[in-house]
């Protein structure tokens, strides 16, 4: 759901990057290669941020940890555990994926004045 908790948590992913596709995977250890994910079965490119992951090579899966860009404004729960997607660069699909589990970022309750 928009908005909550749930929506804003960390995606531990696998994925496989596809040769031909690009010139060299990307780094997923930067915290700078954000794609869309597009499960299955739908239409709806999700935003997500890799903060981290194991080093990738063309046709072999990878490990990486994966943030939603937009939580408070798209839904980010197609992406529940299980679910496999495909990785975008634009119009291009380039590899594809599916979700390993998720952690919940846990809520900070604010202090009292």
């Amino acid at each position: 759901m928009i908005g909550t908790n749930e929506n804003q948590a960390v995606l531990h992913v696998e994925v496989t990057f596809w040769s031909g596709k690009r010139k060299a995977p990307p780094s997923l250890i930067s915290g700078k290669y954000c794609p869309h994910f597009v499960v299955e079965g739908t239409a709806d490119y999700l935003g997500v941020c890799f903060l981290d992951g194991s080093e990738c090579a063309f046709d072999e899966p990878a490990l990486g940890n994966a943030q939603p860009l937009c939580p408070d404004t798209v839904d980010y729960g197609p992406l529940a555990d299980g679910a496999e997607f495909l990785i975008y660069e634009g119009a291009n699909a380039v590899g594809g994926g599916r979700v390993l589990g998720r952690t919940i970022p846990h809520p900070v309750k604010k202090q009292r004045k």
